[in-house]
């Protein structure tokens, strides 16, 4: 699919590394607050197209700050939570 790995919690994907980059599962409710720190979506070709991901970049500061990276994560699992239940509805 996009050539990486997927990173799960309790059997939800929330996460993913491609390139030795680690993206979060983000969402129209959290999409705001990534946008903001200054991510950017993950974008793979195919087809010779762009596809991008409902996947954005870590916050630079969640690199070198334990706590920082897991309320991103945190964040990212629960959009992974509302993705998977019907109509994405928490």
């Amino acid at each position: 699919m996009f050539g990486g790995c997927g990173i799960y919690r309790d059997g939800v994907m929330f996460a993913l590394v491609s390139d030795s980059e680690i993206f979060l599962k983000c969402d129209e409710t959290t999409a705001p607050r990534f946008r903001e720190a200054g991510c950017k979506p993950f974008v793979y070709e195919k087809n010779g197209k762009p596809v991008e991901m409902s996947y954005w970049s870590l916050p630079d500061q969640a690199l070198d700050d334990r706590e920082f990276l897991k309320v991103w994560a945190d964040l990212a699992f629960e959009a992974a939570r509302r993705a998977k239940r019907p109509g994405g509805k928490p």
